[in-house]
């Protein structure tokens, strides 16, 4: 597999190693500055980290395209320095942060972001070739959903949903992780249980359902039901 190489200016998602699909997750944004061997100078993180996050063992990824499909890379890293003044290439300065890589970039196959469960009355639904499905989660690095065994998915299966937030509709990609068999006790043998990634490359979307799903925590949360 072709693998993509950093470059200046392009969009970092971080996330603490120990956090990593984790509830409390901290994920954070970040612009890359330069790279030198095994060092990354970052942009201070949103939302910024302080010196006391040095040391920390972070995994950081990116998209790409890799054979005309839209990939996420990553590699595992450290928090190696925090620069107060790192001079940008405007000529201003600014706080940047400095990551060093330990190991290789390698596809990342997990969904990342933080997930909830889609109460029956939200208005974030997914469709399957104009059929609603169950949704058990939903993150904005993918869903895990109930639907018929009519459906044959195969892990690394290429799918497409159309995505309702409200009154908007987006087509949205995916890529089938695991599909798993229901619970004897269910008493339904005919559903399967379907775990996908997103493969989200509009901005516009990626907003919005970011924010459905911030929506839905905060409903949960004053509910006392998370």
């Amino acid at each position: 597999m072709h693998k993509p190489e950093i470059r200046a200016g392009m969009p970092l998602d971080i996330v603490f190693e120990n956090e990593v699909d984790s509830k409390n997750a901290h994920y954070m944004k970040a612009v890359v500055y330069d790279i030198e061997g095994k060092f990354i100078t970052i942009s201070q993180t949103t939302p910024a980290l302080t010196a006391h996050f040095l040391k920390r063992r972070v995994l950081t990824t990116f998209l790409a395209h890799s054979k005309n499909r839209l990939l996420r890379f990553g590699f595992s890293g450290m928090l190696h320095d925090l620069i107060p003044d790192y001079t940008i290439s405007s000529g201003q300065t600014a706080e940047a942060l400095v990551i060093k890589k330990l190991n290789d970039l390698e596809p990342v196959d997990f969904r990342m972001y933080f997930r909830v469960s889609p109460p029956s009355e939200t208005d974030l639904r997914l469709f399957l070739k104009e059929e609603k499905v169950n949704l058990l989660d939903i993150s904005i690095g993918g869903a895990k959903f109930i639907c018929s065994k009519n459906y044959l998915f195969r892990p690394r299966d290429p799918v497409k949903f159309k995505l309702l937030i409200g009154d908007a509709v987006f087509d949205i990609d995916a890529i089938v992780r695991s599909i798993q068999p229901p619970d004897i006790h269910t008493g339904n043998r005919n559903i399967q249980y379907v775990s996908v990634e997103f493969r989200i490359d509009d901005k516009i979307m990626e907003v919005s359902l970011g924010r459905a799903i911030l929506n839905i925590e905060r409903s949960l949360l004053s509910k006392g039901t998370v």
